[in-house]
């Protein structure tokens, strides 16, 4: 090899090496935002017992037959987050819209020093909702008397008739799963055709309590393996049954 190209061959390397450097540190500057988020929200929610997806910006919270999901989602503009938390239900079909919550505005990345402070105290508002769904859901007739409250949506027509069944108020559970049945699919979208036979298979099951219940509690099982969670065969039972009336 000659001077020139033994030469050229290490000034090749050095600025392969000075470029990985400068892309590195671009890298890190670029990501100071989510580690000092992965850092606020570690802090504010494994003490309630969330769990992080790997190391995404989600985490959830196991409330055995529901969880919670928690977003701090980007932005696809600039460097920052939103704050998302809602309800996700094991036994219910994702149709006519869920209980999602958006808290407080946007948190624009500026600097480490403006950042900071801000993803702390939303991460801890995070975990103050987190706590509040726990409360506002801990019984399966605090659900159903959230879903039953607003009937007017036919997202909660579908899912109070099965909550009804599940507390024990089959005359509503009738009522709820006949209108469900008596929808127009042209107006309520392609999934209805399919909430309309889940409905009326459940239907099906309304004189015998514990085999609509068994058919809710294989469905939680086949959604918690889905997620890779153990399984929970007592969750229904063990969820403090408040009958409505």
């Amino acid at each position: 090899m000659s001077l020139r190209a033994a030469n050229w061959k290490v000034s090749s390397r050095k600025a392969c090496r000075v470029r990985s450097a400068i892309r590195s540190r671009l890298m890190a500057r670029q990501n100071e935002h989510g580690k000092l988020i992965a850092t606020a929200a570690k802090a504010a929610l494994l003490p309630l017992s969330c769990r992080r997806k790997g190391q995404s910006r989600c985490w959830f919270s196991d409330e055995r037959f529901w969880y919670i999901f928690i977003e701090f989602q980007p932005s696809a503009w600039s460097r920052g987050t939103y704050l998302n938390v809602s309800p996700v239900w094991f036994f219910l079909e994702g149709w006519g819209g869920e209980a999602a919550h958006r808290l407080g505005n946007y948190i624009e990345f500026e600097s480490v020093q403006q950042f900071g402070p801000l993803i702390e105290e939303a991460a801890q508002l995070v975990a103050a909702e987190v706590v509040a769904l726990r409360v506002k859901f801990h019984t399966l007739a605090d659900i159903h008397r959230f879903f039953a409250g607003n009937l007017a949506w036919s997202g909660n027509v579908y899912r109070a008739a099965i909550t009804a069944g599940l507390v024990g108020d089959v005359a509503l559970a009738r009522q709820l799963f006949a209108r469900i049945k008596g929808l127009d699919p042209s107006k309520h979208g392609i999934l209805l055709k399919d909430r309309q036979a889940e409905c009326a298979a459940l239907a099906a099951l309304l004189d015998d309590p514990q085999a609509y219940r068994l058919a809710i509690r294989e469905r939680i099982e086949v959604r918690r393996r889905a997620r890779g969670w153990p399984p929970d065969p007592h969750c229904i039972e063990a969820m403090q049954l408040d009958r409505i009336g």
